[in-house]
C-alpha cells in the first residue's frame, strides 16, 4: 500500500509517501512547493 500525506498550505506545501506491506513501513519520497508571495490564483497553479 502506499500512503500520501500532504500538509496543506498556500505559501508551503508538504507532501510525504510511505510504502507498507502491512509488517514493514519504507520512507519514499518527502518535501516541499514553495511558491513564494505571488498572487493567491498563482500560487493555487503552482500547487496544483
Amino acid at each position: 500500500m502506499r500512503i500520501l500525506g500532504i500538509d496543506p498550505g498556500s505559501r508551503i506545501t508538504g507532501y510525504g509517501v510511505i510504502d507498507s506491506d502491512g509488517r514493514h513501513s519504507r520512507h519514499v519520497p518527502s518535501g516541499c512547493i514553495r511558491t513564494g508571495s505571488k498572487e493567491f490564483s498563482a500560487r493555487l497553479g503552482e500547487i496544483f
